[in-house]
């Protein structure tokens, strides 16, 4: 009875919660039973599989045991058996093999196998005393429970699996004749089929030919002949030609003498898939110049800010004045690191002149220049035309101080990145010194 414990406490257990969590404590916001409440179905299969764990135990075993061997082409099967008295524990494992062919069925059987073989043996071949193609010696296992065992007369003609090697270079590579090829090879097989004891045996004769060639194979035979004996004909000449065609078939001459087209169509996807790489790295480096510049020239535009709303001009007219120098300076000094910021203020000087309102002005320029310095300060412009301008001054100044200090940073990196970039020609430079001095020692060694 004690095998039976743990499926009655299990039902205890489980129906308990049951009735705890539906109808003792229905309606409790303890996390544990609302999770029960939802998840009934766990208990319900918990519940089932527990009682069918139980039933199965609970069934009388059997008087005898009742092993089906596997068919006549089936396999070994092992069984293992469990023994256990109060004192000890063990067991043991029985093979199984597959059911066995009676004597007089397996006589039968080996007849019938020959049979096959009589009428299939030949396979793809019109009669035994013409063979090009391969020989069929394979049997259905499931029809034919035999092991095979194939002895060739010539085994480098015809291997135990009946493939032939009946080309007509292989053929002369084994030493026949043309005589030999035409009159046909004369070959044994010898097939023994096994069960058990029981052997039989049948010789299989027949006569081999040269493989048969297709049409296409025909024509490139032709094709050689021919330009081997073109090849022949100019040995004491400078080249020779070579038809292009031979009756209505084209002939592709070796790579590097012509052009392949689709080594011209790869090539042109591959310059185009490159020329696309290369438009995207410029557009890229366009922006990396571009950011580069707007950060050069942020210390200047937050200088002249400062200054000229210092003096009390409207920042409208701050935006003129810019453009208005930088284009007279540009004439004379060609400087340009200004000219990306000079764009986007010619923008916002063109939406002051359609009407637009001067807050949403300069937040489309903070928009169109990104980078978080411009942005906080066209932020406080914005905010100086909501709030008035009182602190503006103070607070320009301060980042004008800060530019000024960025700019010494982004001089400082520079500088930095040029030297870094010169490290890859100087060690060039020094290895080409090194090889000028050990390549002649090595040599005067040598």
């Amino acid at each position: 009875m004690e095998k039976y414990v743990v499926f009655v406490v299990l039902y205890v257990v489980v129906i308990a919660l049951m009735l705890y969590c539906f109808f003792i404590s229905k309606g409790s916001d303890r996390g544990w039973v609302t999770f029960v409440q939802k998840h009934l179905y766990i208990l319900l299969i918990i519940l089932a599989a527990n009682t069918v764990s139980f039933g199965l135990s609970m069934k009388k075993k059997e008087a005898d045991y009742y092993i089906r061997r596997q068919d006549v082409d089936g396999q070994d099967k092992e069984y293992t058996f469990k023994i256990a008295t109060d004192e000890d524990v063990g067991g043991f494992t029985l093979k199984v093999p597959p059911k066995k062919l009676k004597p007089k069925e397996a006589e039968e059987k080996l007849g019938q196998a020959f049979n096959f073989l009589d009428e299939n043996i030949k396979g793809d071949n019109a009669s035994m005393e013409h063979v090009t193609k391969d020989i069929n010696i394979s049997l259905d296992y499931s029809e034919y429970p035999f092991d095979v065992e194939v002895r060739s007369s010539d085994y480098s003609l015809v291997d135990e699996d009946g493939v032939l090697r009946n080309d007509t270079e292989q053929l002369k590579a084994l030493g026949y004749s043309e005589g030999d090829m035409l009159s046909g090879i004369p070959v044994t097989l010898n097939v023994k089929l096994c069960y058990g004891e029981l052997e039989r045996d049948k010789d299989y004769s027949f006569t081999v030919f040269p493989r048969e060639k297709s049409d296409f194979q025909q024509m490139v035979d032709k094709i050689q002949k021919m330009y081997e004996r073109k090849e022949q004909e100019s040995l004491y000449e400078e080249g020779f030609k070579l038809p292009a065609e031979y009756e209505g078939v084209s002939i592709i001459f070796p790579e590097g003498e012509g052009i392949n087209p689709g080594m011209i169509l790869l090539f042109g996807i591959i310059i185009a898939g490159l020329l696309l790489f290369r438009e995207a790295e410029n557009r890229k480096n366009a922006e990396v110049k571009q950011r580069q510049q707007l950060l050069q020239a942020y210390p200047w535009f937050i200088n002249e800010m400062v200054l000229l709303m210092g003096a009390g001009m409207q920042i409208r007219n701050i935006f003129s004045l810019l453009i208005n120098d930088y284009e007279r300076e540009d004439r004379e000094k060609g400087d340009d690191y200004r000219l990306p910021l000079i764009n986007e203020l010619k923008h916002a000087r063109h939406d002051f002149e359609i009407g637009m309102g001067e807050g949403r002005v300069y937040y489309e320029l903070g928009r169109r220049l990104k980078l978080p310095c411009y942005i906080k300060v066209l932020t406080l412009l914005e905010q100086n035309v909501t709030k008035g301008s009182k602190g503006i001054a103070a607070i320009l100044e301060q980042e004008e101080k800060n530019a000024l200090e960025e700019r010494m940073n982004l001089v400082r990196k520079a500088g930095e990145e040029a030297g870094t970039k010169l490290l890859g020609p100087m060690v060039l430079l020094l290895i080409i010194v090194m090889l000028m001095i050990m390549v002649p020692a090595f040599l005067s060694f040598a």
